[in-house]
């Protein structure tokens, strides 16, 4: 009987460790995910982005 609360203690210990470290990632990353994560290298961030050109329209 003792094996069986050893063995309840460490899963709810476990269990409690990965919420923990959950919710301690979530709270980092703010809603970010592994397929936005490895897209990163392509992103152009650190460059400015031009504005596009103006074009004037004529109307007849």
């Amino acid at each position: 009987m003792s094996v069986l609360l050893l063995t309840v203690f460490l899963s709810l210990l476990l269990v409690s460790l990965f919420v923990a470290l959950f919710l301690a990632e979530r709270r980092r990353r703010k809603f970010g995910s592994s397929e936005q994560d490895a897209l990163l290298p392509f992103s152009d961030e650190d460059q400015p982005k031009e504005p596009p050109p103006k074009t004037s329209r004529l109307h007849h």
